[in-house]
């Protein structure tokens, strides 16, 4: 049986991510992650400039005090409330076509997808591999509250990201900020 760990390559991340039975669940109810070096491959496929991608279809997210982009989403109002939700479909999910750039999605869009049964794993993988940074104090802090309600697959303990106990323990401890 495969065990998805920080190290797991990602050959094999890609492969596993495959599993997705395109659904559009996750896709229904958010957006996935776009790094900057998925940027140029998907606004070549669209005949954007890059900029123009952008502009019109991502927004600044941050994630584990790493800034990265999300792509926009369709928030619906509640109903009761008249207020927005805090959640939306994805702007590049068609309801009658699927994801509308399927063949050039992100890379966070091919390995998280939620029904998969190494889901959760692959979800920890992107994040520690893309997104938590362990020379950032602030990352390693929102790691740590992350793991209150997860438990980390292997490579992602605190005591793997931050092998000096000292250093740890300041970090958690807000003694080093930066």
């Amino acid at each position: 049986m495969l065990v998805i760990t920080k190290q797991t390559p990602l050959k094999v991340v890609l492969e596993v991510g495959k599993e997705c039975d395109k659904c559009n669940n996750c896709c229904k109810h958010d957006s996935g992650i776009v790094l900057e070096e998925d940027i140029p491959r998907i606004a070549k496929s669209m005949n954007l400039s890059e900029k123009k991608f952008k502009e019109t279809y991502l927004v600044e997210h941050e994630r584990f005090n790493t800034t990265c982009y999300k792509f926009r989403q369709e928030k619906q109002k509640d109903e009761k409330t008249k207020t927005e939700k805090p959640y939306g479909k994805c702007i590049m999910l068609h309801d009658e076509l699927g994801c509308m750039i399927h063949d050039v999605k992100p890379l966070h869009c091919k390995v998280c997808s939620v029904k998969s049964k190494h889901g959760e794993a692959l979800t920890q993988w992107f994040a520690l591999n893309y997104l938590v940074n362990t020379k950032d104090p602030e990352s390693i802090r929102q790691w740590s509250t992350f793991l209150q309600f997860q438990t980390p697959i292997q490579g992602g303990e605190l005591k793997d990201l931050v092998s000096d106990k000292r250093r740890l323990r300041k970090i958690l401890n807000y003694e080093i900020l930066k």
